[in-house]
């Protein structure tokens, strides 16, 4: 099975221009369910970066399943979503891997996932597309992903687009804990509501931010209109006011009281402006504070990994003449 994501607008253009997720989900049984084994492969369309194996973040026992030995016969246990486990067998593990046009995980959708999967125990490894040069618009990328875009989900003869699909997808298949995507029908629809509202405004606002504040100027040496910028901003900030004031009210995460899968695509949409140099924490306490908790759930180190590009981004070449050109049509959006 391999993952392939797809970023999550629909007519904005933004999927052209960021990073993308593929992953390949191996048919081999699970044998630890809730650790990261290592893997090598040989990528068809770049190098791969492979992660080293590490054990999971939130270790062992009861809680978080039992490892199996490789030897026994009888299949490892898995946690119910109930609480428990179960002995019956589950899904094969998902092998997934990163790629995005400045290396890895410069797309905000990729990063969720990726944060996702790590912290899951789901084994991956990286794999870059080199967007910039077009490659996601080649016929080999279409078998992939017909949408062309990032990121997108293959898993034998099914694939699946979006990356908000793709997280749910992996939630159900995985049976990761409860709280990523609760049981519950009422907590389910905060995590739902959260994610249908996110779609055309904080992700919206927090793309074109980055690319009119810094990407625009550094990268394709074109200066943004003041009054644009300005009235971006802006619109950031509003939405920014609704996360706080609707969703996480004074909550410990946006859907309650556990983080969710809502958060951690909220927080991978924040680090965008933040990597432009807006001060979006400075002065929001509440939200500070809940990227904080976000921070320790997610494990410090994953949440650095994983944001490593994206605040590194300042420091990429200008690009040439040609990829300006390729890169125009969609980057007009940005800058309105």
């Amino acid at each position: 099975m391999e993952m392939i994501g797809k970023s999550d607008s629909d007519s904005d253009g933004v999927d052209d221009l960021e990073g993308t997720v593929v992953s390949e989900i191996s048919q081999r049984q699970r044998t630890a369910p809730l650790r990261e084994p290592g893997g090598a492969f040989t990528p068809p369309l770049g190098p791969a970066l492979r992660a080293a194996p590490r054990s999971h973040p939130m270790g062992s026992g009861a809680q978080r399943g039992v490892a199996h030995d490789p030897g026994s016969q009888r299949p490892p246990e898995s946690p119910d979503v109930r609480g428990g486990t179960r002995t019956d067998r589950t899904p094969p593990t998902p092998r997934a891997w990163a790629e995005a046009c400045t290396g890895t995980l410069l797309s905000q959708p990729c990063r969720a996932v990726y944060i996702f999967a790590k912290r899951n125990g789901i084994p991956f490894e990286l794999r870059p597309v080199e967007l910039r040069k077009g490659q996601h618009h080649s016929d080999a990328f279409a078998q992939v992903n017909p949408l062309k875009k990032v990121p997108a989900l293959k898993d034998g003869d099914f694939t699946l687009a979006e990356s908000v699909a793709i997280l749910l997808y992996l939630s159900r298949k995985y049976e990761v804990p409860d709280h990523w995507y609760p049981q519950d029908l009422q907590a389910r629809a905060r995590v739902d509501e959260y994610l249908a509202w996110q779609h055309t405004t904080l992700r919206s606002s927090c793309t074109r931010a980055m690319w009119q504040k810094m990407m625009s100027p550094v990268f394709l040496g074109e200066q943004v209109p003041a009054e644009t910028l300005v009235s971006t901003l802006a619109e950031l900030d509003r939405c920014l006011q609704l996360l706080e004031d609707k969703f996480l009210k004074d909550q410990d995460f946006l859907a309650g009281p556990h983080i969710s899968v809502a958060d951690l695509v909220a927080i991978t949409e924040l680090m965008h402006p933040v990597s432009a140099g807006c001060q979006i924490f400075k002065s929001r306490p509440k939200l500070a504070a809940w990227r904080q908790r976000v921070e320790a759930e997610v494990g410090k180190d994953l949440f650095q990994e994983a944001h490593a590009v994206v605040l590194k981004a300042k420091d990429l070449p200008p690009a040439d003449t040609s990829i300006k050109e390729k890169l125009k049509p969609s980057v007009q959006v940005l800058l309105r």
